[in-house]
């Protein structure tokens, strides 16, 4: 997983000026969310830019303002305070992210301008976006010290095709090959794998995606999560957003992977609601019992909820809108909770919302908030 502001089932990561802060939604056993708190505070020697998670929830890598990788794990054992926590399901335990290794992605200052990190089953790579048009495969393993402090070492690079830069990048779940996604400013989205499968070097571009309408800027994509196939939907499904600035267009494409063809199928694409172009994506945790799947879109001030049923290889039988998430300021980012019925979004305001949506009739609602520089 990857975002400006990360979630987990029980925690949530957010970068602010110098410091990447944890936080934790509270509930109580009779109520529902009703507040969060801060769990740990991770500083980072430049302004964070980007964060992502493995999905195990125990590690993250950040990326920087001046180029640097933090790559970041929580400690094997929970605290006997964590541990007592766990007894107390009104207190989320947060083990902490002790152990760290960085590296620089590129040999001058490049910002690192987005950053993903494989799903343990892969190894625990990472691959960082810069600014200069190249994408930096690395990988995190232990250095074998009696600390067990890890170490980060390059394992490929790439310059984007045709002089493209990589807007966003994220790494197909455990279920499917390790391959990275990159959502390019010349509206191409590049997937990239690596020919040592083992070692997860010499990695290469495998394949490319352009929509029909060409001259567009993919500003941000999403895998749906290989816990998420259902027998209703188990092919890989890949959302993308797209902006075409000169006709100020704002538009998602959802694409479902056709395996016989080794293509990539528009299932349908929406456009409704958007007014300003995607900042993130977020496939719900969970396929409603009809078959569903819902999608939220960070875009300008609001976030868009959108459902989508029947969706195969080459098509979908209902795609519509059934929420809207309206906020003060500008939205940076938004996650799903594990059960697919919270929404965690992280404004500029230094705010992350939750919402969740009304039984009866279906209307969200913002739950509770909490200020991450607290």
């Amino acid at each position: 997983m990857r975002s400006n502001c990360l979630s987990s089932p029980r925690s949530r990561l957010c970068r602010s000026l110098r410091f990447v802060v944890a936080f934790a939604a509270e509930r109580s056993p009779t109520t529902s969310l009703r507040d969060s708190r801060v769990v740990a505070r991770m500083p980072t020697d430049a302004a964070p830019r980007c964060v992502a998670y493995d999905d195990t929830r125990t590690a993250c890598v950040v990326g920087t303002a001046a180029g640097e990788i933090v790559f970041r794990e929580r400690a094997s054992s929970a605290s006997a305070l964590d541990a007592a926590a766990v007894e107390d399901h009104s207190k989320p335990s947060a083990s902490p992210w002790t152990r760290q290794a960085s590296a620089r992605a590129a040999d001058d200052t490049s910002a690192i301008v987005d950053i993903a990190l494989s799903d343990a089953a892969h190894g625990r790579v990472i691959a960082a976006a810069t600014a200069s048009g190249e994408v930096s495969f690395w990988r995190a393993s232990a250095s074998g010290d009696s600390n067990g402090t890890p170490r980060v070492e390059r394992v490929g690079l790439v310059r984007v095709e045709g002089g493209a830069k990589a807007r966003c990048v994220a790494f197909a779940p455990s279920h499917d090959a390790l391959t990275l996604a990159a959502a390019c400013d010349d509206g191409v989205v590049r997937f990239y794998e690596p020919r040592e499968k083992l070692t997860a070097t010499a990695w290469e571009s495998t394949l490319e995606f352009e929509g029909k309408k060409p001259g567009g800027d993919a500003t941000a994509l999403a895998w749906r999560r290989s816990s998420e196939r259902t027998s209703a939907v188990n092919v890989p499904i890949l959302a993308v957003g797209t902006t075409w600035t000169s006709e100020a267009r704002h538009g998602v494409s959802v694409l479902a992977y056709d395996e016989k063809f080794r293509r990539w199928n528009v299932v349908t694409e929406m456009e409704d609601g958007l007014t300003t172009s995607a900042r993130h994506l977020a496939w719900s945790a969970t396929t409603t019992a009809r078959g569903a799947l819902n999608l939220v879109v960070a875009s300008g001030s609001k976030c868009l909820v959108y459902e989508f049923t029947g969706v195969v290889v080459r098509g979908v039988e209902d795609a519509k809108q059934i929420g809207r998430l309206d906020h003060p300021c500008e939205v940076n980012s938004a996650e799903w909770n594990a059960s697919g019925s919270v929404i965690a979004t992280a404004a500029a305001d230094g705010v992350v919302r939750l919402w969740s949506a009304n039984l009866k009739d279906g209307t969200w609602r913002e739950q509770t908030m909490g200020q991450t520089m607290q």
